[in-house]
């Protein structure tokens, strides 16, 4: 073979690997700096990235923000636009010195609480080590002993503070804060059916059994004036024990099992769900059942509460065809459930277009009305809605955009405060700022600087359900933090009159993500499979990049219907959720490239329910097309290498990719993958009933399992092992024994398909490891690097130990 024809071939296949006459052979060096840009490694090292204000009742705020040296507090006052140190840490360490035995260096920085007092004052609640609390007066600095609860992960604390709810032996407790008196609330509660108990189909079952989760009582909320509670109590005893082998046991030779209660798609018995209430000086709860044929909307919680406290609103759905929401009033006295409205969908029925954001949704008590969000023009918007009747007073929003999250109404005024994307020029996934009138009227943008504004209305209460707290109290000013995938955040106080900047209050420190040579990526439109339809991606470029050079692909995929993933801020583009790696990956060589294709949410309708009960499939062909596109744009970007990677619905959506696209998708690595959806967890709380393709529907029209080797005929197109015999690609499989989330029976079976099928696939086994392998077991991130950079890229790779995360 003469040199020109060497040349002139751009690859060979050998030995199953694509090899590159341009490839770059990543050394130990390369490692190590793939290391330093891991995202474990990056995380926190931006500093002050947002501010997290806790208001006053005088309207000031106080925030901690980091410096090198350690943390500091400072207090804000909007009125008078001034900042100041919260406290002189000098004199309040004297002033604690008679108090404190100990070192107190440390101490003046575990401010809990502050209170304004007469005037300017300030009375400042420290936590110190030993778990003890001290009051001190500002500006007297004169400190005593607190009488505060424990700092208590478990505690449930009223709203005065001077009660809290816990569990116990599954029953709630309640906790005096003055006397530390304790008795119980309820005492039926069993095993599988207790009050406030995390139930297994939250995915945390092994830890709770081994007491390695410390959390306030579940699905349990305090009414505004604390004489009362009321909650959702799951019965899971009928439900069938799912049991995890943990093989290799730390400590023992015997192998363990670890039985949880889950139901799987098509089970008879899945969880039941009933609310209860009780009054903290009565005896015991009542419970109040769910409609029948109905279930709770576990993200969605306490929707409010009446102004007597004696009303609760909150969410229940179905799932069968077509899918039903409804928001209903629970008359806690009466025990009856009214319905106030509904809504009805072919696809997905949801209170955001993000499954298990924040219901964006808010109960107006004097005026008897809610705001509420809703996809039924075909966009997710928000209507003023008549708690008494139901009806539509007026849509708030309307056009061909999002509304994101509310953040706060103010009653008084008529206001509501919403982010939304894509009513602006420019990225859709960035979020504004709104402000729009109850009464009616176009709403007002009050961010108008180009960026995501990273202002949300909280967590879902799957996630913890506190509100945001960005809004003053009385609506007046907002805290934003506002970034690019390439810009630091810049926070801001801002007057949500007219959005006007009134203090500009951090600007975040990158330095140490770009000391670990952290590189900025681009942010890229393309086209759809459809040949109309905008997508947005992150590309990830190779170190050393040149034009003339060839690059391997690797595309970084989740593809679950429930979140985006292409990184659209600075934070998330240095250490991201989900997938991870890909900085790391882009300094050994590749490029790597995120898409948002149609199926995902943040968009309309239309784009969202794309992927119901096509999962996938309908984004990797958008995938492959934009790929294609990039390929057009970056010069080097060999696409006879392309591989994919991804983690849980990733994983499963990795292995699609190379089933599905033989010809593109060369190697593969898949871990946690959630192959075959009859063998996920269902049911309508918690199932893939909500997130793929409905209820089941099996050969004989019903919904339940006829028989235990059945798969229903609407996921059967789904199920990854049915393709095995199109595998011709590399591909790695990846579990952890103990993986609630994606559990290794799904794993194992499709590895059983692909032996059946005489297909070549290598299987990584993590003993121990749950769901969050991808993001803290350094022996799956070497092998995952080693994977692509042997069967992708062609090269040896060096023999290398990364270091764990280390910890805090």
């Amino acid at each position: 073979m003469t040199g020109t024809s060497t040349r002139l071939l751009s690859c060979v296949l050998l030995g199953g690997s694509v090899i590159s006459a341009h490839a770059a052979t990543p050394d130990a060096t390369a490692y190590a700096r793939a290391e330093r840009v891991l995202d474990y490694n990056l995380r926190g090292k931006v500093l002050n990235a947002n501010v997290s204000p806790r208001w006053l009742a005088d309207g000031r705020f106080w925030y901690s923000r980091q410096e090198a040296s350690g943390t500091t507090n400072v207090l804000v006052s909007p009125s008078t636009r001034s900042r100041s140190l919260l406290f002189d840490d000098a004199r309040l360490r004297l002033a604690m010195r008679e108090l404190v035995d100990a070192d107190t260096s440390m101490a003046t920085q575990a401010v809990e609480t502050v209170w304004s007092t007469e005037g300017s004052g300030l009375r400042i609640r420290l936590r110190l080590p030993q778990g003890n609390a001290i009051d001190c007066e500002i500006p007297a600095y004169t400190c005593s002993h607190a009488d505060a609860l424990p700092n208590d992960p478990r505690l449930l604390a009223s709203p005065d503070g001077g009660h809290a709810a816990f569990e116990r032996d599954n029953n709630l407790w309640l906790r005096s804060t003055e006397s530390g008196h304790e008795h119980a609330l309820t005492s039926d509660g069993t095993a599988s059916h207790g009050y406030g108990v995390l139930p297994d189909f939250a995915l945390r079952g092994i830890p709770r059994r081994q007491g390695r989760m410390h959390i306030p009582p579940f699905a349990v909320t305090w009414s505004p004036d604390g004489h009362r509670m009321f909650g959702t109590r799951y019965d899971e005893r009928k439900v069938a024990p799912y049991p995890y082998l943990a093989n290799a046991p730390r400590g023992a030779f015997r192998p363990v099992v670890h039985e949880v209660r889950l139901g799987l798609l098509g089970d008879a018995e899945q969880v039941r769900d009933a609310w209860f209430t009780l009054d903290t000086g009565g005896a015991g709860a009542k419970e109040i059942p769910v409609p029948e044929g109905w279930s709770t909307l576990p993200e969605a919680g306490v929707l409010g509460w009446s102004p007597s406290t004696d009303k609760v609103y909150t969410a229940i759905v179905r799932y069968d065809r077509p899918a039903r929401l409804r928001l209903v009033e629970i008359d806690l006295r009466g025990g009856s459930v009214r319905t106030v409205l509904e809504e009805r969908s072919d696809t997905r029925v949801q209170l955001n277009s993000y499954t298990y954001g924040r219901a964006a949704v808010n109960i107006l008590q004097e005026a008897q009305q809610a705001v509420w969000f809703s996809e039924r023009d075909g966009w997710g918007h928000l209507y003023l809605v008549d708690l008494r009747n139901g009806s539509v007073v007026r849509q708030l929003t309307s056009g061909a955009w999002l509304v994101r999250d509310v953040v706060g109404v103010n009653e008084a005024q008529r206001q509501v405060f919403f982010t939304a994307g894509g009513r602006e020029e420019g990225d859709p996934y960035q979020r504004r700022l709104y402000r729009v009138s109850l009464d009616g009227g176009d709403p007002v943008l009050l961010t108008p600087e180009p960026g995501d504004h990273a202002i949300d209305g909280g967590s879902g209460a799957l996630m913890g359900g506190k509100p945001s707290n960005l809004l003053s109290p009385n609506a007046d000013f907002i805290v934003d933090s506002y970034s690019t995938h390439a810009n630091p955040p810049v926070t801001v106080l801002r007057s949500t009159t007219d959005g006007r900047v009134l203090m500009e209050l951090e600007r975040a420190d990158a330095a140490g993500v770009l000391a670990a040579g952290w590189r900025a990526p681009r942010r890229e439109r393309v086209t759809a499979a459809d040949g109309e339809t905008t997508l947005y991606a992150t590309v990830y470029l190779p170190a050393g990049y040149t034009p003339d050079g060839q690059y391997p692909v690797i595309d970084a995929m989740y593809g679950g219907p429930h979140i985006t993933n292409a990184p659209v801020g600075f934070v998330e583009a240095t250490s991201a959720m989900n997938p991870v790696s890909k900085s790391s990956l882009a300094e050994l060589g590749f490029f790597v490239v995120v898409v948002d294709a149609r199926g995902t949410p943040g968009r309309s309708k239309a784009f969202h329910d794309t992927s119901f009960l096509t999962a996938a499939d309908t984004q990797l062909e958008d995938h492959v097309v934009a790929i294609r596109e990039l390929a057009g744009r970056y010069p080097g970007m060999d696409l006879d290498r392309v591989g994919i990677y991804g983690h849980s619905f990733g994983g499963y959506s990795a292995t699609r990719a190379l089933l599905r696209h033989p010809g593109f998708y060369k190697v593969g690595v898949s871990s946690a993958g959630s192959h075959s959806f009859q063998g996920m967890y269902g049911g309508a709380i918690h199932g893939m009933d909500r997130l793929v393709g409905g209820q089941p529907v099996y050969a004989d029209g019903g919904s339940i399992r006829p028989a235990a080797n059945l798969v229903p005929e609407t996921f059967r197109m789904l199920d990854n092992s049915a393709l095995v015999d199109r595998l011709t690609g590399k591909l790695m499989l990846v579990y952890g024994d103990l993986d609630e989330n994606a559990m290794p029976a799904l794993t194992l079976q499709l590895a059983a398909a692909l032996t059946e099928a005489n297909k070549d696939y290598d299987l990584l086994y993590l003993p121990n490891q749950d769901h969050e392998l991808f993001r803290n077991d350094t022996y799956f991130t070497r092998r995952l690097w080693d994977y692509f950079v042997r069967h992708l890229m062609g090269s040896t790779p060096p023999a290398y130990r990364i270091a764990p995360p280390t910890a805090g």
